[in-house]
């Protein structure tokens, strides 16, 4: 989110390039008030959790009540918001539901039109008629990166009956979710995991599990919506864990975030609290944690 910078920011440019923004209250990405941008090869997805009054959430979490009555805007993309010169290059977007926006301009009058673009995909979502010409429409969403999606799971990361191999080397932070990613893509994967190295010697780094796609998962009762299962041996306790599973198989075994009933006590309330005084901001916190990868937010001073 850059904002407000028009009249104060008079020379040079502003950069906000790679990210991957996901699990955003409202939008992923927003250039606000800021003339001059760069906008390029950010990759958003999964953005709008704040509810929409005419959408049925399928989990109903508790900080939602936060939110009783109120409905966000239908915005889950990328938003140029009065600002002019700016260069929309490469972005890829998948708002939540097809009737969100995706690419949207934001102005009090006339739009400006962009300094330059091209090459930008939206793979679901609304795209705004004044930035039609810089947007091409897909229809399959791993075009826009959307391959594995991040679930929720508490303190219980490690699908233990979900066939799996674990990756013999761990990984730093920096690294653990790309090289796991890559072990994911290089064959018989449907998701992969991330948590703490427990090992003496190896503070702070992470091991990777892949899960098989060739073997189902048994017995059957950790085959549906297993993080909320009520068999412990479904899950295994991990620490600062993470998991992700590609669109197919989440369908498939009905995979959803771990309700706060199954979350520590203490979490939950301060997390509801949290959410309750910022639902409906921009960004929300929420108990799924937004993470981005390699970020690039800088001013460009001129030569």
């Amino acid at each position: 989110y850059i904002t407000r910078n028009k009249d104060t920011y008079l020379h040079g440019k502003m950069e906000l390039s790679y990210n991957t923004c996901y699990k955003n209250g409202i939008n992923g990405l927003s250039f606000h008030r800021t003339d001059r941008g760069i906008v390029k090869q950010n990759i958003i997805y999964d953005n709008g959790v704040v509810p929409r009054l005419d959408k049925e959430e399928k989990a109903v979490e508790d900080w939602h009540a936060g939110c009783n009555g109120k409905s966000r805007q239908s915005y889950s993309g990328l938003v140029i918001n009065n600002a002019d010169e700016v260069e929309l290059w490469s972005n890829k977007v998948a708002a939540r539901y097809a009737d969100d926006n995706a690419f949207k301009q934001e102005y009090d009058g006339c739009p400006s039109p962009l300094g330059a673009g091209g090459n930008n995909q939206a793979c679901q979502g609304l795209v705004d008629p004044n930035l039609g010409e810089y947007v091409n429409v897909e229809v399959d969403l791993e075009v826009c990166g959307v391959k594995y999606l991040e679930i929720y799971c508490g303190e219980n990361c490690h699908l233990i009956q979900w066939p799996y191999t674990m990756i013999g080397t761990s990984y730093s932070p920096s690294d653990a979710y790309e090289e796991c990613l890559r072990k994911c893509d290089e064959g018989d994967c449907r998701a992969f995991s991330l948590q703490d190295d427990y090992r003496p010697g190896n503070d702070g780094m992470k091991f990777c599990f892949v899960y098989k796609d060739s073997q189902d998962p048994s017995p059957l009762e950790c085959q549906n919506d297993p993080f909320n299962q009520n068999q412990p041996q479904c899950s295994y306790v991990t620490a600062n864990g993470q998991f992700f599973i590609t669109r197919t198989a989440k369908q498939l075994f009905n995979v959803n975030d771990e309700s706060f009933q199954k979350s520590s006590i203490y979490c939950s309330i301060k997390l509801k609290q949290i959410n309750q005084v910022l639902c409906g901001g921009q960004i929300l916190i929420t108990s799924r944690l937004h993470r981005s990868h390699s970020i690039l937010h800088r001013p460009l001073w001129p030569m």
